[in-house]
């Protein structure tokens, strides 16, 4: 069971004491402030992932949640919504081999992604670049899947 009882502020250490089978029972504990959490903020955060949620486009909207009909989001707790949200959005800006970036300015298509995010990139005229981190590519949003499906068909021949 769970109990809230009001404490002065001048005691930190609480002993309780009961009996259990004719047993008397003294146990003591350490007490810690009980602080509200800011309901505003939180109804804030929620309120605006709702939005977001609304806003997306049907197809996103979709493959996250597997419907296009918002109320499915009734079914789900805030948290879990925000979980599918996160790990569809680093989904998305995972860097893979296909995807068209930018490095310094130019565009290249990436063929091969790392451990430790190594990149291998080439642009339109073969000219290939080794890449460090993905600090420094941006992805333009385009992909090109024909590109893993011909990496692919390379290795198995």
């Amino acid at each position: 069971m769970k109990y809230i009882i009001d404490i002065p502020d001048d005691h930190t250490d609480l002993k309780i004491f009961y009996t259990d089978a004719d047993l008397k029972i003294i146990q003591s504990m350490r007490c810690e402030p009980h602080t509200e959490p800011d309901r505003k903020a939180i109804e804030d955060e929620v309120w605006e992932f709702l939005i977001k949620c609304l806003k997306m486009d049907g197809n996103d909207f979709y493959e996250i949640f597997g419907s296009c009909d918002a109320l499915c989001l009734t079914n789900l707790s805030h948290q879990e919504a925000k979980e599918k949200y996160d790990a569809w959005r680093k989904q998305k800006d995972e860097i893979c081999v296909g995807d068209e970036v930018i490095y310094h300015g130019n565009k290249y298509v990436v063929g091969y992604v790392g451990a430790d995010e190594v990149y291998h990139i080439v642009d339109r005229n073969w000219i290939r670049v080794v890449v460090q981190g993905d600090y420094q590519i941006f992805k333009t949003g385009r992909h090109f899947p024909e590109v893993a499906e011909l990496l692919k068909k390379m290795r198995e021949e």
